[in-house]
């Protein structure tokens, strides 16, 4: 494989229809080149976790949670926080629409998430830039959005990238390697950045402390960008040009991908209504500190050292199905461990973190991979696009309906029993319904 970077983005659009791209277009990797991408992609993503982790770049952090407040974000906020990555889900299609005109998703990939982590670079000095009076609260919101817009742009062109380069009967055995090698790189970044924070909040200079581990992000994701740089890309699939209205229209005539594109959008508004709120409601209700909750996370992480490459394997077994419904149902009941811990007793949230890291990584990791096996060949990219734009309006939906009830419900008290709910338990309390709700669909439609 040739070290250098492809085409530009320009070049690969002039020539769309000259011999040397459709050359290109049907000349398939060798396999040694192909052994050598998904070996890159396994060091890749385990360098482009330690960003992902501190950032919150994907499913939100306690940094990401923490540093909103230190600029003022108050419960509704929050929920406007939660419902961000909306703008990443739906920038898929933009992504889908430069796959197909471009051709080259190694460049998409490449610049952008490279460009989308270096605006972290901005971000991270916002609490020192006095003369916005005020107002990083609000730039703060508008660069993190611009940041899930690009990272769209490139999750979508990976996922259609690894969809062709990682064999359909590997997936599973591959990306449980891959997931448990990031998990390593998530507990070490996580756990090392909260104590960082701690430190630098003990010496009451905590805007320093967030300087310093998304300054450690920022490094993280340059170290990526050079290794997807060196990662061969398979030939995309070529097709007559179609219109805009039919490249997104096709793969929801797709009855198969139509039936699980709308359950996970059912699933992403029934866990966004409360995902938001988890760490604040530790941070302000439970009184936990950075390093406590990065423990936890560590926790969850090592569990997931054991259960993600389990779940790879049952899924190559057994099928996706039992291993998707069973790993949904094990989280129905997770939330309740937020609900019936306190400052003094946080037993109940350490079980929530054991089984987190148990049923999540097989979860997440089903779906991704029943969403490769579903998306039409065709139409990959536009087919992701449509999957991410629809999970992603659940996304939006939940989070701004989760900011308002939290507003409304930020004093509220109701006991039940010995368990007092307060504030944010009311959507734990929620979510934990829709889960409920969710799981025999899930059976039902997978």
């Amino acid at each position: 494989m040739k070290s250098s970077f492809p085409r530009s983005a320009a070049d690969q659009v002039d020539s769309t229809h000259t011999s040397g791209v459709a050359e290109a277009s049907t000349t398939a990797l060798a396999p040694h080149e192909v052994r050598r991408a998904l070996r890159i992609s396994v060091v890749e993503g385990a360098v482009a976790t330690v960003h992902i982790s501190i950032t919150g770049a994907i499913g939100g952090s306690v940094f990401l949670t923490g540093f909103a407040m230190l600029l003022g974000a108050n419960s509704f906020q929050l929920g406007i926080l939660g419902a961000l990555p909306f703008i990443g889900q739906l920038t898929q299609f933009v992504g889908a629409y430069l796959e197909e005109r471009v051709g080259n998703r190694r460049n998409l990939v490449l610049y952008g998430a490279l460009s989308a982590r270096m605006i972290w670079a901005l971000l991270l000095s916002l609490p020192f830039l006095s003369f916005l009076q005020g107002a990083q609260l609000l730039v703060f919101l508008i660069g993190l959005g611009l940041t899930y817009a690009l990272n769209g742009i490139a999750g979508n062109a990976w996922m259609s990238w690894m969809s062709d380069l990682v064999p359909p009967h590997r997936r599973g055995s591959y990306f449980g390697l891959r997931n448990t090698i990031a998990a390593v790189a998530a507990m070490a970044s996580t756990y090392l950045a909260g104590r960082t924070l701690d430190q630098f909040r003990e010496q009451s200079n905590e805007p320093l402390g967030y300087a310093v581990i998304f300054g450690v992000a920022v490094l993280a994701a340059l170290g990526a960008a050079l290794l997807i740089a060196q990662q061969a890309e398979p030939p995309l699939q070529t097709h007559a040009r179609v219109s805009l209205t039919e490249m997104f229209g096709a793969p929801l005539r797709d009855r198969s991908f139509r039936n699980f594109a709308a359950t996970a959008l059912g699933w992403a508004i029934a866990i966004g209504i409360a995902t938001p709120f988890f760490n604040a409601y530790g941070l302000a209700n439970l009184k936990l500190s950075f390093a406590t909750m990065s423990l936890m996370s560590v926790v969850t992480s090592a569990v997931s050292l054991v259960s993600g490459p389990l779940a790879g394997q049952l899924q190559d077994r057994f099928g996706y199905r039992i291993t998707v419904v069973g790993c949904a149902l094990g989280t129905v009941i997770l939330p309740l461990g937020w609900v019936f811990a306190t400052p003094t007793n946080l037993f109940p949230l350490w079980l929530n973190v054991i089984f987190a890291g148990l049923f999540w990584p097989g979860l997440n990791q089903g779906l991704a991979n029943i969403l490769m096996e579903r998306a039409p060949a065709t139409s990959r990219g536009a087919a992701i696009a449509a999957y991410g734009a629809l999970t992603g309006f659940g996304t939006l939906a939940s989070g701004i309906l989760g900011g308002i009830i939290a507003s409304l419900v930020v004093d509220a008290q109701m006991a039940i029993g010995p368990v007092t709910i307060t504030g944010f338990g009311f959507l734990f309390l929620l979510t934990v319904l829709g889960r409920a709700i969710m799981v025999p669909i899930f059976w039902r439609t997978l």
